[in-house]
């Protein structure tokens, strides 16, 4: 999803069953992946219209480290399939 309403109408329709995940990292870590702020794309609202008001029930960090990564994602997955 990309904006509030979106979370809000899963919630809605499909209840405790959503998760919410947040893959976050480090500015530094997205200029080595070549992003570049823009003005009017990146402060939109389809880019951050997330950054407040939900409270995530994950939050992902992807600055690099292939084996945290692999933890987390490994730690989500195995909630999820408890949940099935």
């Amino acid at each position: 999803t990309r904006r509030l309403s979106d979370v809000e109408w899963f919630r809605d329709v499909y209840g405790d069953a959503v998760q919410t995940v947040r893959v976050v990292a480090t500015e530094e870590t997205r200029k080595r992946r070549n992003w570049v702020f823009v003005s009017g794309v990146d402060d939109a609202e389809s880019e951050c219209g997330l950054d407040q008001g939900v409270a995530f029930d994950w939050v992902i960090t992807n600055d690099g480290d292939e084996l945290s990564l692999d933890e987390q994602l490994e730690t989500l997955l195995r909630s999820l399939r408890g949940r099935l």
